[in-house]
């Protein structure tokens, strides 16, 4: 009866052990999927309150505030994760041999590829959540594109008729508004359309921006299938 009893006790204690370990768990995945129904809440909405984003998770209201202290802490959290997504397609380094346009044409490809976040940052900075630290993660994106884009103007394949950081601006509201449109139904491309109007932007003809776009993913295919 002793063993028994030893066995019983050890059971419990390991149960009870085990609890906060898939409390903790749960946890997290409450919080990861708050922050995936808010990115798409907000990037529609900027305006969009906690009972909108609760609403949209499948959760009551005290559930987002047990995981962010206010609406301007979920904000941040969102926007730090799409930052860190938007960065990751950003990794690639480019070929030293590559022309201003093609790496231009390899950032924006990528970008679009995580539309959801990006827009998100690019929507919610246009609005008057737009504080410091949204700005701030949108920055470096900003400084390497401007960099890619001095470089075409240097070359003279870019037009110069805007400042670097003028048309990064343009650039990104093009993008928004496709993005936009894209979840309207009215565009089915999105990737491809953000990139040859940005490179029309640029002083590119539209037929040679499409024949540059579709020539870039044709030789990535196969550096993507590996």
């Amino acid at each position: 009866m002793l063993t028994v009893r030893k066995t019983t006790e050890s059971s419990s204690s390991a149960r009870v052990a085990a609890a906060p370990s898939v409390q903790r768990s749960d946890a997290r995945s409450n919080r990861a999927r708050i922050l995936h129904v808010a990115q798409g809440v907000l990037a529609d909405n900027p305006d969009a309150t906690i009972n909108d984003v609760a609403a949209a998770a499948g959760v009551v209201r005290r559930t987002v505030y047990a995981h962010f202290a206010s609406r301007e802490a979920l904000i941040d959290g969102i926007a730090r994760e799409a930052a860190e997504g938007i960065s990751a397609a950003l990794t690639r380094i480019p070929a030293a041999d590559e022309s201003a346009v093609t790496v231009f044409v390899r950032q924006t490809l990528a970008l679009a590829r995580v539309g959801d976040q990006y827009r998100l940052l690019l929507a919610v900075a246009r609005s008057d959540l737009g504080h410091n630290s949204i700005h701030d993660l949108l920055t470096p994106m900003r400084e390497s594109a401007a960099a890619v884009i001095r470089r075409g103007q240097r070359e003279g394949v870019f037009s110069s008729y805007l400042a670097a950081e003028v048309l990064i601006l343009n650039i990104e509201a093009i993008a928004l508004s496709i993005l936009d449109a894209t979840n309207a139904g009215l565009i089915g491309d999105p990737a491809g359309a953000a990139t040859t109007s940005s490179l029309v932007l640029l002083g590119i003809e539209p037929g040679d921006a499409e024949r540059i776009v579709a020539d870039v993913r044709s030789s990535d295919v196969p550096a993507r299938s590996h």
